[in-house]
């Protein structure tokens, strides 16, 4: 961890955060405020469909806005291709804002869009770091999932379909400049995807915490988080629905976000890529995997900093040295998984022959950044140790 008494360090938040029951009702008086009155509505196609009460805030703004152009995402993991079809719905249009009500595919569609709308074009051309010029338009994020983080985080990710490869839009310019965290948007939320977008949030929280770019002040952060999803995904999968539990997880959520925004992200996150790229599997619950055996990894080596998440975790156990603590806390980060019906082996996500393990392997050190970012020294040998672990059932070395 940097300490800021040695080094300078930096520390961004550039997301106005408005969280409360019933807050998107506000969103035609607070676009309003702000010079916004034309819009793109891009809304999660299952969203649209299944939330009454997501239908009733678009039915607000089309009611109140200038103008609006509604469009649909139907896909889970956006491709550049769909990116540019989708560009399409918005072309020749005079906009404000664009407004993005969804899980995390879901906004980065609109910040995508958001980038394209003021950038000519093709979306691949701008993949990568510092190639948008022209800032987008502002973008409004009203997470339907709570663990993305995208909400707060300037990246726009969407899948290569030549390279086989996720990666992102990524400028400083595409910070959703608000979001909403209401409760009422969970509501259609399936349980799936409750528990993966909740481990998703889970994962960013205990990778930013522990990364070598973490401070004092984004741990705080990543601390808040913990303490708000650990014990709130807990009562979601003991059946507990409530205003409370999911209103603790959207702010949970996003606290989590700005951790992982100043902090980086680590193994478990960048191991999730060539999991979901190849065999479909949504990130938050790739991450999740991978998380348990990256936390006992570093235990192993001498890392004891997950000992201060295991004393917020209600009921933890007394009496426990750091060491004990930390390793008791990756039992307890399994357990959570369980809890939420997620797979703790690849074999659950389909990935059952070398040859399936190999290709994760060959392809996770394109995100080389964030194994660095791991206290411990994390290369290529632990990559193949790691995924080979978790495909035999073997410990981690």
């Amino acid at each position: 961890m940097k300490d800021y008494i040695i080094e300078e360090v930096r520390f961004i938040m550039r997301t106005e955060m408005i969280a409360g029951q019933w807050s998107a009702k506000k969103l035609p008086k607070l676009l309003r405020d702000r010079g916004w009155p034309r819009i793109a509505i891009i809304v999660d196609g299952g969203v649209l469909d299944h939330n009454p009460y997501a239908k009733d805030i678009i039915g607000l703004l089309k009611k109140d806005m200038d103008e609006t152009v509604l469009v649909r995402c139907d896909m889970a993991e956006p491709t550049y291709n769909y990116l540019d079809q989708m560009k399409l719905n918005i072309e020749g249009m005079v906009l404000d804002c664009v407004v993005g009500i969804g899980g995390g595919s879901t906004m980065d569609l609109s910040k995508g869009l958001a980038t394209l709308a003021t950038n000519h074009g093709k979306g691949l051309q701008y993949r990568g770091f510092g190639k948008v010029v022209t800032p987008p338009l502002p973008v409004v994020a009203l997470p339907t999932t709570a663990g993305t983080g995208s909400d707060v985080t300037p990246y726009a990710v969407f899948i290569d379909t030549n390279e086989k490869w996720k990666f992102g839009i990524n400028t400083e310019h595409n910070y959703p400049k608000l979001a909403v965290y209401d409760p009422g948007f969970l509501d259609s939320c399936p349980e799936k995807i409750y528990a993966s977008s909740g481990m998703d949030a889970v994962t960013h929280t205990l990778e930013s915490f522990v990364a070598k770019n973490a401070t004092a002040i984004s741990r705080i952060f990543s601390f808040k988080a913990f303490e708000l999803l650990f014990p709130n995904l807990i009562r979601f999968a003991d059946g507990d629905r409530s205003m409370e539990t999911k209103l603790n997880l959207l702010v949970g959520s996003g606290c989590a976000g700005v951790a992982l925004m100043n902090a980086g992200a680590g193994p478990a996150g960048a191991l999730s890529y060539p999991l979901g790229v190849y065999f479909d599997v949504p990130h938050g619950l790739a991450g999740s995997v991978f998380l348990p055996g990256v936390i006992e990894f570093n235990v192993s080596h001498g890392y004891k900093d997950y000992a201060q998440l295991y004393d917020r975790i209600p009921g933890a156990k007394s009496g426990l040295d750091e060491t004990q603590k930390s390793l008791q806390f990756a039992q307890e980060i399994k357990n959570l998984s369980g809890r939420l019906g997620i797979p703790t082996e690849l074999a659950g996500f389909g990935v059952k022959t070398d040859q399936d393990m190999q290709l994760i392997i060959d392809n996770a050190w394109q995100l080389k950044a964030a194994f660095e970012q791991n206290p411990i020294p994390f290369g290529k040998a632990e990559i193949e140790n790691l995924v080979r672990s978790l495909g035999t059932g073997q410990p981690t070395k």
